[in-house]
């Protein structure tokens, strides 16, 4: 009998675990091949077991990447694609199923959501919302590409550009409002100070069920929490009524889209309550080492193979 094969779909850049899940893989007699999604006609899809799209980094700088996957749905045939494509479809543009949280009660940080090309002014929306501070982001994203924070500081509107050094720079002299929203569907969200003092809260869950929690912080002189921008993630504790609110937010997804190899929750404290920021459902990062999860992520794929 032919060993089986995952094949993980991505754009050139893998998730920093990956080389361990392959050996942890190999382990259980299954092999993992990645695909490049860019160069994938020539591939015989029969020859694999299940396929992945968790690698598709950067994503989001691919304008093609939505029609891709809509391709491979008809040539698959009977492989099973994870997470589904009703997922995939969802997650692209966060707009897609936070809107759909948000009308099904759950609290969301406050949003506008702004449609590209619309005719809109950052004092407009200061004006209209009453916020002295807030993130503007495209709604197809990740890794706070073209993230901006907008701050109003006396009679001045400050932006700063998602960076790992932050250097607030004066809207007139700049015209990156205007450009972005020429480019794309863009969020706008109230910014959380909570997160310098308590940080982000990401809610992993692998085959449906809560898995782990991490906590990223901030790192000084910055506003972003991610490692990328010099923050922390360390594993954290989660509360019986914290596992409790992210779980009923699972279950509306579970509920809207089926079957969940893997997704993440990630949230903000408020006071005594948690906002949901976004979920991650294409190509979160699992923290599957400091959560201790990476057995259990390869035992949810092996229960997936054909």
């Amino acid at each position: 009998m032919d060993p089986k094969c995952i094949g993980f779909l991505y754009l050139g850049e893998t998730h920093t675990e990956f080389t361990a899940l392959a050996r942890c893989l190999s382990a259980h007699g299954i092999e993992s091949r990645l695909i490049d999604l860019t160069q994938c006609r020539s591939i015989q899809w029969d020859e694999y077991s299940l396929i992945n799209v968790r690698e598709c980094r950067g994503y989001h700088r691919h304008p093609d990447f939505s029609s891709k996957i809509d391709d491979l749905k008809s040539k698959l045939g009977h492989v099973p694609m994870t997470n589904s494509f009703s997922v995939i479809r969802a997650a692209i543009d966060k707009a897609n199923y936070l809107r759909e949280l948000e009308l099904a009660g759950v609290d969301l940080i406050p949003t506008v959501w702004l449609k590209r090309g619309e005719s809109i002014t950052l004092e407009e929306i200061i004006g209209k919302t009453g916020w002295h501070d807030f993130v503007v982001k495209p709604t197809v994203s990740s890794k706070n590409w073209n993230a901006y924070r907008v701050v109003v500081n006396g009679n001045e509107i400050q932006i700063v550009k998602a960076d790992i050094n932050m250097s607030f720079r004066d809207i007139k002299t700049n015209n990156v409002f205007t450009d972005l929203m020429e480019l794309c569907d863009v969020c706008v969200q109230q910014f959380m100070p909570e997160i310098f003092s308590r940080g982000e809260l990401s809610f992993v869950f692998i085959d449906n069920e809560f898995s782990h929690a991490i906590r990223k912080t901030v790192a000084p002189n910055n506003w972003l929490a991610h490692e990328f921008f010099g923050g922390n993630n360390e594993y954290y504790q989660a509360t019986a009524n914290e596992i409790s609110w992210a779980e009923h937010i699972f279950t509306k997804l579970d509920q809207k889209y089926g079957d969940f190899l893997y997704a993440r929750i990630d949230a903000i404290p408020d006071n005594r309550r948690l906002l949901l920021l976004e979920c991650e459902l294409m190509v979160p990062r699992l923290f599957l080492n400091e959560g201790h999860a990476l057995e259990r992520y390869v035992q949810a794929m092996k229960k997936r193979l054909i």
